[in-house]
C-alpha cells in the first residue's frame, strides 16, 4: 500500500463531520440541524454542490460554527488526535503536518492560549504514542487580517512551543489592504533562527503579486497553493532557481473557485512540470470537502491524465522530502 504525505490540511476542515457531532453532543452545543446525515450536507461542500458559494460558506457556516464547535481544550486535543489517528489508520497517511491559528480555537479569547497549544500538543503526542510509524507536527497560521501584534504572540507560542512540535509558521487569510509582508520580516528571521520553517498562502486568489512579497520579504520554504504563478514565466524561473515548492489542494482549488475547472488545473500544473517548479498534492480540506482525502486528490489527477503516474509518485516523494519535520514519531520531539 502506497504511504502518503500530507503538508497542507487545515485543523477545523479536517475534522471528520462524525468527531464534530461527538464534541458538540459532549458540550451540549445547539446544532442548525437535529439529524446527523443533514448535518453533514450542512457542513460539507462538493464541486457539484450549487447551494452555496465560497465566501458564504465561510460567512454563514465554518466561522460561525465549525470554528466554534472546534474551540476549547477539549475540542481541539480530540479534533488533533482524531485527525492523525485518523489519517493513518484509513488514508495511509505516514506524514502529516497539520495548520491551524489557535486564537482562532480559544473562543474568541475568553481560553487561554497556552491551554489550547498544550491540547493540540497532547493530541498529537497520543496519536504519535499509538501509530510509531507517524510523523506529525503543527504550523501556526498568522492570520492577514489580524494586527501585527496579534501575529507576533503567535510567533512566540510557535517558538515556545517548538521543541513540544510546532515546526512552522503560515501566512494565511484571504488578501487584507492593511497586510504587508514587509512588515513581518524582522519577526520571520527570528522564528527561523529557532528553527522554525516558513510557508505562506500565496498566489491562490486575484493574482500572484503577493508570491513576489512574499519571496522578497520573507523568503519561505514553501508557498500553499501558488496556482496563480503558472501565469508569470518570470515567477516560474524565480521559483525554480530558488528550489521553492509548491503546495497544491486540487480538489479544494476547483470547489472555491480558484480554478474554473480540471482543464484549467491540468494547464497549470503542466506548466509547473515544464517548467521544474516542485509541487506537492495536498488535501486542504479533507472532511469539509466531500471525496477529498489525500488519496482521492491523487486519484482525481489520475483519473483526469492531469499529472502521470511516474509524476504523481515524484510529488509524494517531495512531499517526503521537503516536510519541516524533523524525525518520525515521537523521536522528533524527545
Amino acid at each position: 500500500m502506497e504511504e502518503y504525505a500530507e503538508l497542507h490540511a487545515h485543523l477545523g476542515t479536517s475534522i471528520n463531520p462524525s468527531i464534530y457531532w461527538q464534541i458538540a453532543h459532549a458540550q451540549g452545543f445547539k446544532l442548525p440541524k437535529k439529524d446527523y446525515r443533514e448535518f453533514i450536507e450542512y457542513i460539507t461542500l462538493s464541486p457539484h454542490k450549487k447551494t452555496t458559494t465560497y465566501m458564504k460558506y465561510l460567512d454563514e457556516i465554518y466561522h460561525p460554527l465549525l470554528d466554534k464547535l472546534s474551540s476549547g481544550t477539549y475540542a481541539v486535543e480530540k479534533a488533533t488526535y482524531e485527525i492523525l489517528s485518523g489519517a493513518y489508520r484509513s488514508n495511509s497517511i505516514t506524514l502529516l503536518e497539520l495548520r491551524n491559528n489557535p486564537m482562532k480555537h480559544n473562543h474568541e479569547g475568553q481560553e487561554d492560549l497556552d491551554h489550547i497549544i498544550m491540547a493540540m500538543l497532547r493530541g498529537m503526542e497520543r496519536a504519535l504514542l499509538e501509530y510509531k510509524k507517524l510523523s506529525a507536527g503543527l504550523i501556526f497560521c498568522l492570520a492577514r487580517e489580524f494586527n501585527y501584534e496579534k501575529n507576533e504572540i503567535i510567533v512566540e507560542k510557535a517558538i515556545k512551543y517548538k521543541r513540544r512540535g510546532i515546526v512552522g509558521i503560515d501566512f494565511a487569510g484571504p488578501p487584507d489592504k492593511n497586510f504587508h509582508f514587509k512588515d513581518y520580516k524582522k519577526l520571520v528571521l527570528r522564528a527561523k533562527k529557532t528553527g522554525l520553517k516558513i510557508t505562506s498562502h500565496s498566489g491562490e486568489i486575484k493574482d500572484a503579486n503577493d508570491v513576489w512579497e512574499a519571496l522578497e520579504y520573507i523568503n519561505p520554504s514553501r508557498i500553499g497553493h501558488g496556482i496563480l504563478a503558472a501565469y508569470d514565466k518570470k515567477l516560474m524561473k524565480e521559483l525554480a532557481k530558488r528550489n521553492i515548492v509548491l503546495e497544491v489542494c486540487p480538489l479544494s482549488n476547483i470547489v472555491t473557485k480558484a480554478v474554473k475547472n480540471a482543464e484549467e488545473l491540468k494547464f497549470i500544473l503542466r506548466t509547473f512540470v515544464e517548467n521544474k517548479v516542485k509541487f506537492t498534492i495536498n488535501s486542504d480540506w479533507p472532511e469539509t470537502i466531500q471525496h477529498a482525502h489525500l488519496w482521492q486528490q491523487f486519484e482525481f489527477l489520475r483519473k483526469n491524465n492531469i499529472l502521470s503516474e511516474e509524476e504523481l509518485k515524484s510529488c509524494n516523494k517531495i512531499a517526503f522530502s521537503s516536510s519541516f519535520i524533523p524525525d518520525i514519531g515521537l523521536d522528533a520531539y524527545l
